[in-house]
């Protein structure tokens, strides 16, 4: 059973926006203000401590979500089930980091949250090759490539408007756009059970080796993994944009978190544009290795302009690159992502992979970062996340473009 595809591409833009909305705001911005506020004198540390718990739960859910509607047979749908789940479950998540005054409680909900939002965020992911045509998927992924920037877009104005005095209500509208989302897509798509599987006994071993699919067998599946691995290490420097400004130019908590908004707010412009310009081209041309290119250019020189940074005009020069970058990459990856899924009836899972794939810099960075900042502070932490990009693009072109638009 298939939406019709105007229909759908709405169904996952608003209520995807939706959810990136109450993810992405505190990932961004009111998770590190909310640190820096709890704990003023180790904040650095702490943050830290929380993204690596946060988002290891980020890497589990996406597989787990995508394996679970693989195989849900409830008539609801096996892809709507879990949006609903995940919205309801992770907005308690949500409540309960808004309205805590210690570090525990704000960990715990930020472990909600990053499970239970990323489980709905598979759901999303596993819709797209479980409806979408080939010919409509390098458009799609440069429409879908505006719905982060447009959660950060939306989630940084209201953070810049309600944070500080009006920051409880700010909290309560993001738990309402975590549920409100999924339950708007459930209304508006169609969705099926999961199809009737083989009943033949699976040893234990063979269980867990279909975890993953096998490298020897699907090697370009394993290469986009670390491609986005790679890649996404540079880009996650951002999550320390708001930490940078307080400890370098020693801005307020508040403060910091405004600017960021600001910051963000400027660059999510560049990063709607080139999402959509670079899935248009990559579907005209039936190529990604040059605009990935471009995006890991944009990337590198963003955390140039930061390592280098001796004035807020730098910060925002750097933004606007890994917005452009971020935006040219998101589209473009994602139609290479669906063209190397190795098993249509584990698509759900095998894309989970892929989200999890996005997540993992969230816990290599907090990790990274005090051995980087102990080694040469600012510019040891941005230079050595340049270094992954530059082993991204050697990965990048050991993957082959479809052989079926390469010229013989």
């Amino acid at each position: 059973m298939v939406t019709n595809y105007k229909r759908f591409v709405w169904a996952i833009v608003i209520g995807y926006t939706m959810l990136s909305i109450a993810l992405l705001t505190p990932a961004l911005v009111l998770l590190s203000v909310k640190i820096i506020n709890i704990d003023p004198t180790n904040y650095t540390n702490t943050f830290g401590l929380c993204s690596i718990f946060g988002t290891t739960f980020a890497i589990i859910a996406p597989p787990l979500g995508g394996a679970l509607g693989d195989r849900t047979k409830l008539k609801f749908g096996k892809r709507r089930t879990w949006l609903i789940v995940g919205g309801t479950v992770g907005a308690i998540g949500m409540l309960l980091m808004g309205f805590s005054t210690t570090i525990t409680p704000l960990i715990i909900g930020w472990m909600i949250v990053q499970f239970f939002y990323n489980l709905a965020g598979a759901s999303f992911s596993g819709l797209m090759p479980d409806q979408l045509p080939e010919d409509k998927r390098a458009s799609f992924s440069g429409i879908i490539g505006i719905v982060q920037p447009l959660g950060v877009l939306i989630g940084m104005m209201l953070s810049y408007l309600l944070s500080g005095k009006h920051v409880g209500i700010l909290w309560i509208i993001l738990t309402v756009f975590g549920i409100l989302g999924p339950v708007i897509t459930c209304l508006m798509i169609k969705d099926t059970p999961a199809q009737p599987r083989n009943k033949e006994k699976v040893s234990l071993k063979k269980s867990l080796t279909s975890i993953y699919p096998s490298p020897r067998k699907y090697p370009n599946f394993t290469k986009a993994i670390l491609l986005k691995i790679l890649f996404l290490m540079g880009y996650g420097a951002g999550s320390y944009l708001t930490i940078m400004l307080a400890k370098r130019f020693g801005m307020s908590g508040d403060a910091a978190g405004k600017l960021v908004s600001l910051i963000n707010l400027l660059g999510l412009v560049l990063t709607a544009f080139a999402s959509i310009i670079g899935g248009v081209l990559s579907d005209k041309t039936k190529m990604q290795r040059p605009f990935i290119t471009i995006a890991g250019i944009c990337f590198i020189i963003s955390l140039g302009f930061d390592m280098f940074a001796s004035n807020i005009v730098f910060v925002m020069i750097g933004a606007i690159f890994a917005s452009l970058g971020f935006g040219i990459f998101n589209s473009t990856d994602a139609s290479l992502v669906l063209r190397v899924l190795p098993d249509p009836e584990n698509a759900g899972k095998d894309f989970g992979l892929m989200a999890s794939a996005n997540n993992l810099q969230g816990v290599l960075i907090p990790m990274l970062a005090p051995i980087l900042l102990g080694i040469g502070s600012w510019y040891a932490f941005f230079g050595g996340l340049s270094i992954f990009i530059f082993l991204g693009l050697i990965v990048l072109y050991t993957i082959p473009e479809d052989p079926r638009y390469t010229k013989k």
